[in-house]
Formats: structure tokens, C-alpha cells, sequence
């Protein structure tokens, strides 16, 4: 018997499902990512070989070549407590919630409290050039002793608030019978241009200790190795 030939045809694939499942994927991103706010300043830290990563809550002091100093909360609701004592304690006028949350995700300030709310009032272009030709958080002036310039009460009040904040949290997982996440806790760092004046992060560094910053951490580029 003569064999059946089978008809030849090229074997096609849909792509339709794929290209579905990307679109998904690329709108899920864009729902839920979180756009990094612009850095202010830009510095070049001096390097080593160290291979000690940057906590995932801190409270950061940048220092610029020129000697400004910009801080930054990465935990947004110890950053809102924060300045809510703040202005409470400056006598200003309390901002709206609306732009406390805005001031969570600015990213890194380098201007005085009694600006910030003139700050936020302005629109995302207009707030980084602002703060380009900031003058830097002030952290020490003849006219008031360490222990109250803006700098100190930032970090004070910041170690005070983190304390409460990791209490509170690993009461919820008590409660939700969780493993508690005990890497949240805000830790303290510096990150000093490499041409930043060395008086200035004496100075900041004294601002900590003051505050009772016990630990804290230099942040530095990374070096290479030597080779043997």
C-alpha cells in the first residue's frame, strides 16, 4: 500500500497571550514602582573596601563639596512625626496632610523648617532648583549653641521616633504572629564629598554625638581590591 503523505505546513506560533502578559507586567510595574525623587546635590565620597551595604532605613546626611549639609528619612512615617515636632517646636504653622505626604517623598532637603512650607508649595521642577541653591540644613551658628540648631533636633528627634516606630511594628507582628523584620531599625550615616571640608563633618559628627547618636556610619564609594 502506498503510504499517506501528510500535508506540510509551517508550524506558526500565537503570540497574542505573550504580548498580553507583557502589557500586564509593564502596567503592574507602572501602578506600583515608586519614581526615585531627584538627588539636590550630587556627591563623590572618598573610596574603600568596604563591602558594607547602606541600611535600609536611615537617616542621612549628605555633605557637599562646598559644605551644605542635606538630610534625608527613608522611613516616610518617622519622616512626618519628625517634622510635625519640629514645626510644633519652632512655633510654626502646621503643614496639611496633603503635603506631608508630598514632603515624605521629596528625597533629600538641605533647607531651614520655617521654608518647608513655602517648599512644598511649589511645583517638583521648581523645588530642585530651590534647593540647588539651598543653603544647607543649618547644624551650627554663633547665634545658638549646638544643642539647638536644626541639625541636632533632626537627629534627635528622628532616634526617638525610630525607637518608637521599631516598638511599634514588631508589637503588629507579635499581634499578626509575623517574623519580625528587626534589619527595619533606622540607623544613622554620613556621606561627605570627598572635597568637603573637614571641619564641616567634624562638626556634623559632633551634632550626632550631642543628639546620642551612638553608631553611625560613613558612606563611602567602592575601592577595587588590590591585586597580589
Amino acid at each position: 500500500m502506498p503510504k499517506v503523505k501528510m500535508p506540510r505546513s509551517t508550524p506558526a506560533l500565537d503570540m497574542t497571550p505573550m504580548v498580553d502578559l507583557a502589557f500586564l507586567l509593564v502596567t503592574f510595574f507602572m501602578l506600583t514602582s515608586s519614581f526615585r525623587a531627584p538627588e539636590p546635590v550630587l556627591v563623590d565620597p572618598p573610596t574603600s573596601t568596604t563591602d558594607v551595604l547602606i541600611p535600609k532605613q536611615v537617616f542621612l546626611a549628605t555633605i557637599d563639596e562646598k559644605g551644605r549639609v542635606f538630610i534625608d528619612i527613608t522611613n516616610n512615617n518617622v519622616k512626618i512625626k519628625v517634622l510635625k515636632k519640629l514645626l510644633k517646636s519652632r512655633k510654626l504653622s502646621a503643614m496639611s496632610e496633603e503635603d506631608l505626604k508630598k514632603f515624605a517623598g521629596v528625597g533629600p532637603i538641605g533647607i531651614s523648617v520655617k521654608e518647608l512650607a513655602t517648599f512644598m508649595e511649589m511645583e517638583s521642577n521648581e523645588r530642585t532648583a530651590y534647593s540647588e541653591s539651598a543653603k544647607g540644613i543649618p547644624y551650627d551658628t554663633a547665634e545658638s549653641k549646638i544643642g539647638q540648631c536644626e541639625l541636632y533636633e533632626w537627629a534627635l528627634e528622628t532616634r526617638l521616633e525610630a525607637h518608637n516606630d521599631y516598638k511599634e511594628r514588631e508589637e503588629e507582628a507579635k499581634l499578626k504572629n509575623m517574623e519580625f523584620d528587626k534589619s527595619n531599625y533606622i540607623q544613622f550615616a554620613i556621606k561627605a564629598d570627598g572635597k568637603a571640608p573637614y571641619k564641616v563633618v567634624q562638626s556634623i559628627i559632633n551634632v550626632l554625638r550631642e543628639a546620642k547618636v551612638k553608631n553611625f556610619q560613613m558612606i563611602t564609594g567602592l575601592e577595587s581590591s588590590p591585586t597580589k
